[in-house]
């Protein structure tokens, strides 16, 4: 007599077991194993609910004003085997894009799955096409023109440098039937002398609006105000900071209370390169570069415009010793990517066997690593025979592995 089948699991008990699940990429293995698992893991109602309780993982970084290529994150990263999968699945070329010329569109941030690309028609546009783009799902939307009524109005029109990127504070909403609305919002802010216009861009409306703010301390001269790149972007706590190498304060917009101010830094890092980042509840850190160390200075919010409150050093994080030239080249939530350029690529080999990773390539002079904000662990991203370029910027890509991802676009 055959023995009786062993009774299936309920899909709530399997969606319970695959939620405990760590890592991303274990559960696109779990979804592997058989029919059933499959059914489950890419539910969009399983989907949302590990979505919510799992950040994504960081599977690499675009470097800036670039149209590529896509740098995934190596063995013996935790996300390696999932870089490689969306390195192979992924359309980082950009070649679904209209007009995909080569070095025509190149990369101004990246957020949540989703790039944004920028393309300058000409010397005398004002303004540069831009282009919001899914290369796992080679999709794309192109962004109307900001209108030249709005940027007249703003005193703004005619700037040949303006810095778009994905305004951080875009929140999804959920249709009637639980689906999600892949709504997004672009900024572009233009550093004039005298002001900051933040042009505000909504892909549920389709529409452009622009917001002015009357700067009341520069930082620079009235010269170096008007060149994007001698300011560094910065996002933390629901505002955004500019800062500039040697300048003694940052600019901070609050769009919520509208306003521009001044915020004081420590004077040991005016020469220092900086990051912005959350230092915890209810304060602001202000990460700055040493000789091989990070130095994490911390602010309560309400005092952050004030003298009342000096900042405070919380820690010092050491860095892998190296002969490096180290470098902070971007941000995302609660990491910071840093850049180590050898001075002797020589040390590549002892490093790599000091990692148990294949000795002798000696080719490679550049290491790219992550700092977790949370746990100040510092771990190897990736590695490569070529530095950022000039801007010393780059975006990390942050994302679910290709089974577990929902189209952006």
């Amino acid at each position: 007599m055959a023995s009786a089948a062993q009774p299936a699991l309920p899909d709530e008990l399997l969606e319970d077991i695959f939620l405990r699940l760590d890592a991303a990429a274990d559960l696109a293995r779990a979804s592997a194993a058989c029919t059933t698992f499959h059914r489950v893991v890419s539910a969009r109602r399983f989907l949302r609910r590990f979505r919510s309780l799992h950040p994504p993982p960081i599977l690499g970084f675009l470097e800036s004003d670039q149209p590529g290529p896509f740098r995934p994150a190596d063995p013996p990263h935790r996300a390696a085997a999932a870089s490689r999968s969306l390195a192979r699945a992924a359309d980082f070329s950009f070649s679904f894009v209209p007009n995909p010329t080569p070095n025509s569109w190149n990369v101004c941030d990246a957020r949540d799955g989703r790039v944004l690309l920028y393309r300058r028609t000409g010397d005398a546009a004002a303004f540069a096409d831009l282009v919001v783009c899914d290369p796992l799902h080679r999709r794309y939307v192109q962004l109307p023109p900001i209108p030249d009524d709005l940027a007249l109005s703003t005193g703004a029109r005619g700037m040949p440098d303006f810095d778009p990127f994905f305004d951080p504070d875009s929140k999804e909403e959920k249709h009637e039937d639980g689906e999600e609305d892949v709504s997004f919002g672009v900024i572009c802010a233009v550093q004039c002398q005298h002001k900051l216009v933040t042009f505000h861009f909504s892909s549920v409306t389709g529409k452009w609006l622009a917001l002015m703010f009357n700067r009341v301390l520069s930082l620079a001269t009235p010269d170096m105000d008007l060149y994007r790149g001698v300011f560094k972007r910065h996002y933390a706590h629901g505002c955004f900071y500019w800062t500039m190498y040697g300048s003694s304060g940052m600019l901070m917009q609050d769009t919520r209370e509208m306003r521009l101010s001044r915020v004081g830094i420590p004077i040991a890092t005016r020469l220092q390169q900086k990051a912005v980042v959350e230092a915890g509840e209810g304060r602001l850190g202000l990460l700055a570069l040493g000789a091989c160390m990070l130095h994490l200075y911390s602010k309560a919010l309400q005092n952050i415009c004030s003298g009342t409150e000096e900042w405070h050093q919380d820690r010092t994080i050491p860095l892998p010793k190296l002969d490096a030239d180290w470098r902070i080249i971007g941000a995302a939530k609660e990491y910071v990517l840093l850049e180590a350029v050898l001075q002797d690529s020589s040390q590549f080999t002892s490093f790599l066997q000091q990692s148990q990773q294949i000795p002798g390539a000696t080719q490679y002079f550049t290491l790219d690593f992550t700092l977790d904000l949370k746990t100040f662990l510092v771990e190897r991203l990736s590695m490569s025979n070529k530095p950022i370029g000039i801007n010393n910027r780059a975006h990390l890509y942050t994302s679910f592995p290709a089974p577990l991802s929902f189209p952006s676009i």
